[in-house]
């Protein structure tokens, strides 16, 4: 899978896509609902995947179950009546283990099914419990570590991946994020962000 972070307001750039070989296209759930819901159907009429992200500090004042219920009615907004609901991913680089397990068990209780991934800051395993770990698991949420820092510094992607499943995910539970500006060679996973890809 590469799927890329398409940046608010914006549409996909299909060559460049295309170039880059991109099988999935994500799109905030905070653009107008008209606009996403016709990305969508431009996204499957290219034959590629479509998916939607939201952050957790877009909304500040909100707890974890309440921003979960907030992107379940982006998301319903967003999605093109009589077709299959996209991906789903969600950001959430809080530290807080309570906020984030809020969240997930609220966003299971609404979409039991929905294909779904949790991306987060690398490094942060040293916080999370073997019950923190063991519920994400359960949850069945995919596990998506940001290769890079704040300035977009290139992070160890192995060093990256192995505190994760160092810390009890399965490996096959963990896809990277990557740097839309620097993709490395064989790279499988997501791509920040549309803005950025060279």
């Amino acid at each position: 899978m590469r799927a890329l972070w398409i940046d608010a307001g914006n549409d996909c750039d299909w060559q460049r896509a295309a170039a880059h070989k991109m099988t999935a296209l994500y799109y905030p759930v905070t653009d107008p609902p008209a606009d996403v819901r016709r990305r969508i159907l431009d996204t499957r009429a290219h034959v590629l995947t479509p998916g939607l992200y939201g952050v957790w500090n877009w909304f500040p004042t909100l707890d974890g179950a309440s921003f979960a219920e907030k992107v379940h009615e982006l998301a319903t907004a967003c999605t093109p009546v009589g077709t299959p609901a996209p991906k789903v991913q969600l950001d959430i680089e809080t530290h807080d283990p309570g906020y984030i397990l809020d969240a997930l068990r609220r966003w299971r209780a609404l979409r039991p099914a929905q294909d779904t991934s949790w991306t987060l800051e690398s490094f942060q395993g040293g916080w999370m419990s073997p019950a923190f770990v063991a519920e994400v698991i359960a949850l069945k949420i995919r596990v998506v570590p940001q290769y890079y820092g704040g300035g977009m510094e290139p992070f160890a992607q192995d060093m990256a991946l192995r505190n994760l499943t160092r810390r009890g995910f399965p490996e096959k539970l963990i896809t990277g994020f990557y740097d839309a500006a620097a993709l490395p060679s064989w790279w499988d996973g997501f791509a920040f962000s549309s803005g950025r890809l060279a």
